[in-house]
């Protein structure tokens, strides 16, 4: 009986799915995350299930997330609970990729499948409310359909059911569409019945899209089609960092400049053929393919690290074929250890990360970071989470003692405020906005109130409302 488990894999796949899973639920407590956006995913939340009515977060909607938190609300929502639908995402993923690697008879596949789940940004996007990881459990549950075809599953029923995924994946993140077109180029060559599958699973995962996106449809028009930009393009500097050191991790990042390095100079010098023998060409393709567009797609709003999440399995792939075993297992578990080790991230005390004595300073752009060896990216993420939620309710509690009317230009921290104010009165001194204008303020003034903004918020409204006179009209609240 045991022989026959672990000859059909299911021990080592249920652990990988169990392991992953409890690796997440440490960090699930500390609210709905670090990003404004995963709060205002809790607000949205609660509007639709009062309201009846399908309301978007933030373009282009996120359909399926949205209406499933609203069938979660009672009367509040558990971060818990939400956060917990993250963390299961991201098991189902690494589980998926694990089999679609063992379909392509990848040797080490268990190996790249932790390395996937213990990627410092898929591992820290696992722990908090927001679209990412449940997203990309049905883009690696459509990827295992398509590699079925390079084992026994070989119908048009796999291609059907791979279709059908990825138009759920669509239905929580829009930009999981771009995947249909590498898993297109593995469909090829149109002489080997290409051409008919490459239509079905177009035709599938269109239909499957278009349906999860009807609520959006009926309330905004084609007017959803756009995305949420609401600052100017980031410097250089915070471009690569999120890019780079944001996705993988210090360690991360210089493991794979070194072994990319050594991939360049063997091809170069030693093998003339720089695409290994054991790697469908295709794959290869493919693989460069959904990199490129992630990262085309990364480049018109290079907001936030996770962008990146679907280029990681197919780079692990690559590297898994270019490299000798040896090499994969060390890469594997270097890139692991870089969720754990070497931080970097922000010293401010309201909205950076807590940092050990060892770490080191410096500043760049403006703002004071630290490299810290003893904690890691995902430490730093949870202590960041924690230090916010403690600065939220140092406002709470002052303004809801405020004498005076006021009006408090809140910014990132006026999503965290309102979800803060769930189930209390509202001072009815104190109006938070997110930013406002000009006009806007000499209006409030005109009527009595005096304007203040919290911390670093001054900066941010005159970028937001294009104005230069938040300092004139307003004062710093603390």
């Amino acid at each position: 009986m045991l022989n026959r488990l672990f000859q059909n894999r299911t021990i080592e796949f249920g652990l990988l799915f169990i392991i992953v899973l409890a690796s997440r639920i440490p960090f699930l407590w500390a609210g709905f995350g670090a990003e404004e956006d995963s709060w205002l995913l809790a607000i949205t939340t609660e509007n639709i299930a009062l309201n009846g009515t399908y309301e978007m977060s933030r373009a282009p909607g996120h359909p399926l997330q949205e209406i499933i938190y609203s069938w979660m609300y009672d009367g509040g929502l558990s971060a818990f609970a939400t956060n917990m639908l993250s963390a299961i995402g991201s098991a189902i993923a690494a589980l998926f990729f694990a089999l679609s690697m063992k379909n392509l008879g990848f040797k080490h596949y268990l190996f790249a499948a932790y390395t996937f789940a213990f990627t410092p940004i898929v591992f820290i996007s696992s722990t908090y409310t927001i679209d990412y990881m449940p997203a990309m459990a049905f883009v690696m549950m459509s990827f295992y359909f398509i590699t079925s075809h390079f084992s026994s599953l070989r119908g048009i029923n796999a291609i059907v059911l791979s279709g059908f995924f990825l138009g759920i994946a669509i239905g929580f993140r829009l930009t999981s569409g771009i995947m249909l077109i590498p898993f297109c180029i593995l469909l090829l060559p149109f002489s080997n019945g290409g051409l008919k599958k490459i239509l079905i699973l177009s035709f599938v995962t269109a239909i499957i899209g278009l349906l999860t996106y009807i609520p959006v449809l009926k309330t905004y028009g084609f007017s959803f089609f756009t995305y949420s930009d609401q600052f100017p393009y980031p410097n250089f500097p915070k471009l690569f960092y999120k890019a780079t050191v944001g996705v993988f991790g210090t360690i991360g990042l210089l493991i794979i400049i070194i072994y990319k390095m050594k991939i360049l100079l063997l091809k170069k010098f030693i093998i003339k053929d720089f695409i290994p023998e054991d790697i469908p060409k295709k794959i290869y393709y493919a693989s460069l393919t959904a990199i490129l567009l992630y990262l085309i797609s990364y480049l018109r709003l290079p907001q936030k690290s996770a962008y990146l999440i679907p280029i990681i399995p197919f780079i692990i792939l690559l590297f898994g074929y270019f490299l000798s075993n040896r090499a994969f297992k060390i890469f594997c578990v270097l890139l692991t250890t870089s969720s754990f080790f070497f931080s970097v991230n922000l010293t401010d005390s309201l909205r950076g990360s807590s940092y050990s004595s060892l770490s080191m300073k410096f500043t760049i752009a403006g703002q004071e970071i630290f490299v810290d060896p003893l904690t890691g990216p995902v430490f730093s993420d949870y202590t960041k989470r924690l230090n916010k939620i403690a600065f939220t309710e140092k406002i709470y509690q002052k303004t809801r003692i405020q004498q005076t009317k006021i009006v408090l230009i809140c910014g990132w921290w006026y999503n965290q405020l309102l979800v803060r104010n769930w189930d209390c009165e509202m001072n009815q001194n104190v109006i938070l906005v997110f930013y406002i204008d000009k006009s806007a303020m000499e209006k409030y003034i005109s009527e009595g109130y005096e304007i203040y903004y919290l911390p670093e918020q001054n900066i941010y409204n005159n970028q937001y409302s294009q104005i230069n006179c938040t300092d004139s009209l307003a004062k710093p609240y603390f």
